[in-house]
């Protein structure tokens, strides 16, 4: 059964300049214990659409349904089942990070709440900063206190939006590795929103591309990629590389030359296609030294999708 399904969803807002669909139809379903990322440009409408799964914000129209109950109808029921750690989620900055825990743990009906807390506070290496007022901590702490908050109930289904925002590389890698672990561990469903897009292709099973309100393309990060025409080669040479331009002229394939010792130029992105041209340099006695292909990125895909207007 899928975790979260979402049917004909539409939230609109009123602005100066008439109304503007955040969320414009959008339909998705997310399986149980996946990790499913949702992409798109700022003012895409991710935020808002996790706003509305949690609860935050009421859709115009559209239905959802979570772990497969009708939200509208079991809010309350199905909240105590999911959490959400968002970069931008509002905690209390004239309590400590002890005192917002414990509001949250008592709002969560959480069982032993201090010692979950201390153990979840160790994991994220900020234990020694729980009698600290939240308005004392850096961004990279809040961003660490947030996800502690939305680990206290043990949580079925975590809506996790830019929380690695403000991490140091290292913490950054650590909270990816725990998230990964806990996801295997417990089966939990997470939707993940990230700029970081290596980290989004690394833990994402299936992701969700976001364009002005709309769902523009769903699938794993290598179907995605796949949509990319070309992939990009450079070749190495000690020696011949007039050779090597004459193979490349007589395939007609454009390239740039660098140091009078590297070729680059591009190919079609698909599987194997390198192989005869390797295969005419080899034909033609014509050896290299190195060769480095670069394959298309999601990162490349996000930008390319960015800039279709």
């Amino acid at each position: 059964m899928d975790t979260v399904i979402v049917k004909n969803l539409v939230k609109t807002f009123s602005t100066r300049n008439g109304k503007i669909k955040a969320v414009d139809d959008v339909s998705l379903s997310i399986r149980k214990g996946e990790i499913f990322g949702l992409l798109g440009v700022n003012g895409a409408g991710k935020s808002t659409l996790i706003n509305i799964l949690s609860g935050l914000m009421t859709p115009d129209s559209g239905k959802i349904f979570i772990f497969g109950k009708d939200f509208e109808k079991y809010e309350e029921e199905i909240k105590g089942r999911f959490n959400v750690a968002t970069a931008y989620y509002a905690l209390s900055h004239n309590l400590t990070v002890l005192q917002n825990l414990k509001v949250f743990a008592k709002l969560y009906g959480v069982r032993n709440a201090e010692q979950k807390i201390n153990q979840l506070l160790e994991k994220f290496f900020i234990f020694n900063l729980r009698n600290l007022r939240v308005v004392t901590l850096s961004s990279g702490e809040k961003s660490r206190l947030v996800l502690v908050k939305a680990l206290l109930n043990d949580p079925e289904l975590l809506f996790l939006d830019e929380c690695t925002v403000g991490l140091d590389p290292d913490m950054a890698e650590l909270t990816r590795e725990f998230l990964q672990e806990y996801n295997k561990r417990t089966k939990c469903t997470i939707l993940f929103t990230s700029h970081y897009m290596e980290e989004v292709e690394r833990i994402c099973q299936r992701i969700a591309f976001m364009d002005e309100g709309k769902i523009v393309k769903i699938g794993n990060a290598k179907e995605i990629i796949k949509e990319l025409e070309e992939q990009k080669v450079e070749l190495h040479f000690s020696a011949n590389i007039k050779k090597a331009e004459e193979i490349l002229k007589e395939l007609k394939i454009s390239y740039t030359k660098e140091q009078n010792k590297i070729l680059h130029f591009s190919i079609l992105n698909q599987e194997k296609i390198i192989f005869p041209i390797l295969e005419k340099f080899i034909h033609k006695n014509v050896p290299f030294d190195d060769l480095h292909l670069k394959k298309p990125t999601l990162e490349e895909y996000f930008i390319k999708k960015s800039r279709e207007k």
